[in-house]
């Protein structure tokens, strides 16, 4: 019988065990996990109106990738994948892509739009369960605001064992109008903590590098970051692969 890991990659899970900079005895708290059930409701019964929120970002991670120009020949792996639409801009432009979502409502739309894509209904707390360096690219798209601090560093740490090359993130970079501060209060408390502190910081703490940056709307943007991996001497070294292109002075904050 498969694993959900093996469903998705093809390939085991990592043997190196969680994420050194996350504690998963704290994301599986009983807290925690009642936490992740309610968020999971909730995204579960506003399925629906993802129809509106994914014609407003499909043609801003359109121009974001055409901007970036990334290899085709990279795989990518989707995380909070939803709907399929940052997964879908890059199916479109001949990627291989994957992707994980633990809201099922969400799923089955992602399905619809991408038949051929590996997609999985499975928690982020169950990341380690990936094999190390199982994809080239991890990406994540309005995901991380929504995290509560100890599930966010976990996340982005995570992302950068399982991604060879890079970690794409897309989320606000700027401060949001007063209907997208209500939408975010309803869907939970923690956009605040995400907003306080810059993207480097949360970047820095997962032992991501920000290469690139740039932004997408009035209020969103999007970071490119390459991992950074620790060798047995404890000295950092970023993985081996295409130079992305130079961080525009005054980006990744």
């Amino acid at each position: 019988m498969k694993t959900e890991s093996e469903d998705l990659n093809g390939i085991p899970g990592s043997e190196h065990g969680p994420c050194p900079y996350g504690d998963r005895a704290e994301l599986n708290a009983p807290e925690a996990v009642r936490e992740r059930r309610r968020t999971r409701r909730f995204f579960n019964l506003v399925s629906p109106a993802f129809i509106l929120i994914d014609r407003r970002l499909l043609p801003e991670y359109r121009n974001a990738l055409a901007e970036l120009a990334l290899n085709p020949a990279l795989t990518v792996l989707d995380l909070g994948t939803g709907t399929g639409t940052l997964a879908g801009a890059f199916a479109e432009r001949g990627h291989t892509v994957a992707g994980m979502d633990f809201a099922r409502g969400l799923l089955r739309r992602a399905r619809r739009r991408l038949p051929e894509a590996h997609l999985l209904e499975m928690d982020l707390a169950e990341l380690p369960r990936l094999s190390d360096g199982a994809y080239d690219v991890v990406t994540m798209a309005y995901l991380l605001h929504g995290l509560p601090p100890e599930l966010r560093r976990f996340t982005l740490c995570e992302a950068g064992r399982i991604a060879r090359r890079f970690v794409l993130v897309f989320d606000y970079a700027a401060p949001v109008p007063w209907y997208v501060r209500a939408v975010e209060w309803i869907e939970g408390p923690h956009y605040p903590s995400f907003a306080a502190r810059t993207t480097g910081d949360h970047g820095a703490e997962a032992g991501l590098e920000i290469r690139r940056a740039g932004m997408t709307s009035a209020f969103g943007g999007y970071w490119l970051a390459e991992p950074v991996h620790q060798d047995a001497r404890g000295a950092g070294r970023r993985e081996g692969g295409d130079e992305p292109p130079a961080l525009p002075e005054g980006s990744g904050s």
